[in-house]
């Protein structure tokens, strides 16, 4: 893309696609579906009713959160940086701590998606 985007600036960072966050309600079966496309966990935390993991196959990603069943799912992407302060600075954003122990920026694309980003290395 050669033109900026409104109100933002361009930044020289590197962004790349680190892993998809997805909640669940259903924990076995949702953990059952993601193997039976191949992905395995590469790591877990935390124990039920609040169970999470990454799951891995190949290059792809995701952290699989179980959730409460009064609460809506929560989704987002999750993409990674070598320089948290620049995204931050072109986009007008704040980088905020996790309860998780790292720093991300959270940001909205025009049709209200949300995307995170975090420090490469962030696991």
């Amino acid at each position: 893309m050669d033109r900026p985007i409104a109100g933002y600036r361009r930044t020289v960072t590197r962004i790349g696609l680190d892993h998809l966050y997805r909640e669940t309600h259903h924990w076995d079966a949702s953990v059952a579906w993601w193997e039976a496309l191949g992905f395995a966990f590469s790591e877990q935390w935390g124990s039920e009713p609040h169970r999470a993991g990454r799951l891995a196959n190949g290059a792809a990603s995701v952290v699989l959160a179980e959730a409460p069943a009064n609460r809506p799912l929560a989704s987002s992407v999750f993409l990674s940086t070598d320089d948290l302060v620049a995204v931050a600075a072109a986009t007008h954003s704040e980088v905020t701590e996790t309860h998780w122990g790292t720093t991300m920026v959270s940001l909205s694309d025009p049709d209200g998606r949300t995307y995170n980003i975090e420090p490469e290395g962030t696991r």
